[in-house]
């Protein structure tokens, strides 16, 4: 087994973190975006809260900073390339959802569509905004959740996307002998 190194520098190799694949679409005075979000997730149960980060450079920025709500489209194993395209290309060279024929479908609650055939779709009011560094940290509250239970989400982690396999099974009572030992010390 190779020894862990100390890192020199974080850089986008550094961080082997595996995250959802999510689009976030926002409109804003009848400009509307996709943008793939590595950074996505829930921040609170009760009440339901999800997070999302966005870089300072990202033209989703300027329209998130001003939106009072947006969505979040979990995607599922099929729609892979939806993640790569609104990832790899910005909003101010290509209109992504027209250019790439992203399907999309009209939210309930939000003014921006949602993509369809996604495995999960929420539909968020902002109800903070706070910037940490390059990003700014925007939560939602969703308005509404649905999910296709037919349909898996998928990971992605150092520029590749994954399909979710097999489950890693836990045997809880070597948990439980171990600290039944811990306690006896």
């Amino acid at each position: 087994m190779c020894p862990m190194q100390p890192l020199a520098q974080l850089d986008r190799e550094a961080w082997r973190f595996i995250n959802s694949v999510s689009v976030i679409t926002v409109c804003v005075d009848g400009v509307v975006n996709a943008m793939s979000a590595e950074w996505c997730a829930p921040v609170s149960l009760k009440p339901p809260l999800i997070g999302v980060f966005v870089g300072e450079e990202r033209f989703t920025r300027p329209l998130i900073e001003r939106a009072a709500t947006f969505g979040v489209s979990l995607l599922a194993e099929d729609q892979a390339w939806i993640g790569r395209a609104c990832g790899r290309y910005s909003g101010r060279a290509v209109n992504k959802i027209e250019a790439f024929r992203i399907p999309i479908e009209p939210a309930h609650y939000i003014e921006a569509p949602l993509i369809a055939g996604a495995a999960a779709q929420f539909e968020c009011r902002v109800v903070d905004r706070r910037a940490y560094g390059s990003h700014l940290l925007v939560v939602g509250e969703p308005l509404r959740a649905v999910g296709n239970p037919a349909k898996r989400a998928i990971a992605y982690s150092r520029g590749r996307f994954y399909a979710l396999g097999t489950e890693i099974p836990v045997d809880e009572s070597v948990l439980e002998a171990q600290l039944l030992e811990g306690e006896r010390r």
